[in-house]
């Protein structure tokens, strides 16, 4: 029941935040020199924030780019491909070793995750819920680390969240859809200073998670197979 109330939220608070948070990231590329801030916003926008408190260092990013595919459905799926083959890519790409697996029914419509790693960079061990949802306007995907789960507890001092929505960009004349437009948003928190140099390091292992490189490529190679497979005799 608290893992559909928490999709529920997720799903009807998202979108908002999403456009906001990406409006926001936007006006701050375009105040960076050489930036032209009298034409349309040019996708992809990529932009990392790292914030000193006081007891941790939190690393914000946010990206913003054109998917040109013309079906929501098939991107929706893509993403939600992208979010299955984690562990996988982490070995690939990192070399990082990693495991994941499902605390709740695997039925329940709300999926709870625990995955391991075991490499710099990321958290031993999260807890996370993923909320996915589509509607022929848009698609939602929201992966929350649960820090405090009595049951299935986990280490409190580095998580990560993130959040990603999906609209259709239609042609003003014809009405179709002529790409979808991807929004991204990363959140990390580092049990640590931002000058470590353990947190620079890490920084630099999760980098294409944070620029939106790795969802991209994953995405766009699930859709160029997905063609492949359509148009191949």
């Amino acid at each position: 029941m608290a893992l559909a109330i928490h999709k529920e939220r997720s799903v009807a608070i998202l979108p908002s935040f999403m456009n906001q948070i990406t409006r926001m990231a936007v006006n701050k590329t375009q105040k960076y020199p050489g930036s032209n801030t009298a034409t349309k916003t040019a996708l992809p926008i990529s932009h990392i924030d790292v914030t000193g408190c006081k007891d941790c260092t939190l690393v914000t990013s946010v990206f913003m780019s054109e998917i040109p595919h013309t079906s929501l459905e098939e991107v929706y799926a893509a993403v939600l491909a992208y979010f299955d083959s984690i562990p996988t890519a982490m070995r690939r790409h990192f070399g990082v070793k990693a495991s994941r697996s499902r605390l709740n029914n695997i039925e329940a419509p709300v999926a709870y995750w625990r995955l391991n790693t075991d490499g710099i960079g990321f958290p031993p061990t999260v807890n996370h819920v993923m909320s996915a949802n589509l509607t022929t306007s848009l698609g939602v995907v929201h992966l929350d680390a649960i820090p405090d789960d009595p049951l299935y507890p986990t280490g409190r001092s580095e998580f990560d969240v993130c959040a990603l929505t999906l609209t259709p960009r239609k042609d003003p004349a014809t009405g179709r859809t002529i790409s979808v437009t991807l929004r991204w948003v990363v959140l990390y928190r580092y049990n640590m200073m931002p000058g470590d140099p353990v947190l620079k390091k890490s920084l630099e292992i999760v980098r294409p998670i944070l620029n939106g490189d790795l969802i991209t490529a994953s995405v766009c190679s699930y859709i160029q197979e997905l063609l492949q497979q359509r148009y191949t005799p």
